[in-house]
């Protein structure tokens, strides 16, 4: 009797354990009800598992039924099972991240514009959602030790560097700038009033050039109304017979010259027979160096002359006492 009812007693156990998971398995989507197979490519997938929870908007529409690398190796698979009312989105893509802090990882169905961090992997093949994985939490973890140890470092080189001298220096550098900032400014003022006055400068200049063409268009206007007032043909002729007239006094002038250089040259040979006479008077050579030589010889020419003079005046006065014309 004991074990008859130690059998049912266990009988019932069996059943109840089977009618739990039957119904864990049914309130999951299982046996007796269909689902909708969805494929997803992605370069990594983390912690996820086949079992995994699929989501969609945070509530859970099914779970994962296979992560394999595909042959090429260059991404994994991820096959998933769905409830088959459930609408995917037209743009819908994978994303494979924890679902809990204690290494539970999880598929989430999105679309293309929730997620900008990373790429989407785009498989080749047709029907395949595009993916992408988060890093796990040890890799953060990894990634903010590193980051605390470069921060670290560089608090310590900034403590070394940033003494109470740097202060001072830095201080010190500031006034600088103030200083070469005034400076500038008074350069820049300085430089505002030269450019004012090359403004003006430059306007003069150019009143002064517009008066120019205006001059010179009036000049142009009174060419214009001579040539239009005057014969042409007449004007060319009388530049002609000017041109003419120019070439003769040139042939002229070219005559004169020749007269000139001719006379120059006389001349020349005058004084150097005037400076061979002085020589030789100087010498006392010829008539001339013996008068100049000779003073009583000189002074013998001298009433000569005054002799001369007086003949040549007394036959002027009494022309009959030296010349007796007869005719018969």
């Amino acid at each position: 009797m004991e074990r008859r009812r130690e059998t049912l007693v266990g009988l019932v156990v069996v059943l109840g354990i089977a009618v739990g998971v039957v119904g864990t398995i049914w309130l999951q989507g299982g046996w007796g009800r269909d689902r909708v197979t969805l494929r997803a490519a992605s370069l990594s997938a983390g912690q996820l598992v086949a079992g995994a929870s699929v989501k969609f908007r945070g509530v859970a529409v099914g779970s994962v039924e296979s992560v394999t690398v595909v042959p090429s190796g260059e991404a994994v698979m991820i096959e998933m099972s769905v409830r088959p009312d459930l609408a995917i989105p037209p743009e819908a893509a994978v994303l494979v991240a924890p679902e809990s802090f204690f290494g539970d990882w999880q598929a989430e169905i999105i679309t293309r514009g929730e997620y900008r961090a990373q790429p989407l992997l785009e498989y080749p093949e047709e029907g395949v959602l595009p993916g992408v994985a988060l890093p796990d939490f040890s890799r953060l973890t990894a990634t903010a030790d590193q980051i605390a140890g470069r921060l670290t470092t560089i608090s310590e080189r900034f403590e070394i560097a940033f003494t109470e001298e740097t202060a001072m220096n830095l201080k010190n550098m500031i006034d600088n700038l103030g200083v070469i900032s005034d400076d500038l400014s008074t350069i820049v003022s300085q430089q505002a009033t030269r450019f004012d006055e090359l403004a003006v400068g430059v306007s003069e200049s150019a009143s002064e050039l517009a008066a120019a063409a205006k001059a010179a268009r009036t000049t142009i206007e009174r060419v214009d109304g001579m040539l239009a007032g005057t014969d042409l043909e007449t004007a060319l002729g009388n530049a002609r017979e000017s041109l003419a007239n120019l070439k003769t006094l040139t042939g002229d002038m070219n005559v004169g010259v020749a007269d000139m250089r001719a006379a120059a040259q006389q001349a020349s040979a005058t004084m150097s027979r005037l400076e061979g006479l002085m020589a030789r008077a100087e010498t006392g050579e010829g008539l001339l160096g013996r008068l100049v030589g000779d003073a009583e010889l000189a002074e013998e020419a001298v009433q000569a002359v005054d002799n001369l003079n007086s003949l040549i005046a007394d036959i002027r006065e009494n022309p009959r006492r030296y010349l007796n014309f007869s005719i018969f």
